[in-house]
């Protein structure tokens, strides 16, 4: 998938944040209940980006292949609904290519060292983070987080998605068996 793709479908989780921003200032204490509550429901706006983003990762990499295995793919994936998780990843990537899983861990890991060395943040606890915000948020409406967490944590976090789609795109190009089939 292109990382613009992705970047572009990330990119409502800020929409919407400066939205909330112009028309809920945080400094109007007013709005504190309110901007807790939209705090919650963009937490699971970003998760619902990262789930929409793995779906179109695995089923362009299936189409690319052959058009009947992006069909598959399609349907058996269509319903993940936060089955994103770290360990679901790397379960994807086992399922697809045991070598794309060894890709993603190789690019995650260099990408979280770089990381925490200039930032001091480790982009897996990020990731993990957004999806216990949104499952807090989802299943019992807790106020656990500010729009600003969010925002700082999603930064981060969306980077396991992009190594995801770095290690999937890798993978592409190859032909292991003879023959590729571009769906038309």
């Amino acid at each position: 998938m292109a990382r613009a793709d992705i970047l572009a479908s990330m990119a409502r989780v800020h929409v919407l944040a400066a939205e909330i921003e112009q028309r809920l200032p945080a400094a109007a204490v007013q709005n504190a209940e309110l901007r807790a509550d939209l705090a919650g429901l963009l937490a699971v706006l970003t998760c619902a980006s990262y789930e929409s983003c793995v779906k179109l990762i695995l089923n362009e990499y299936a189409v690319y292949h052959h058009q009947m295995f992006g069909l598959y793919v399609e349907s058996r994936y269509d319903k993940i609904n936060s089955r994103i998780s770290l360990n679901d990843l790397f379960g994807y990537c086992k399922t697809f290519n045991p070598q794309i899983n060894e890709k993603f861990k190789r690019e995650l890991g260099e990408r979280k060292r770089i990381i925490e060395r200039r930032l001091q943040t480790d982009i897996e606890a990020a990731y993990g983070q957004l999806l216990r915000w949104r499952h807090d948020f989802a299943h019992s409406g807790a106020r656990v987080t500010t729009i600003e967490e969010v925002l700082r944590t999603h930064t981060f976090a969306k980077r396991v998605i992009l190594c995801l789609d770095e290690a999937f795109s890798a993978f592409k190009t190859r032909n292991t068996r003879g023959s590729r089939r571009r769906a038309r």
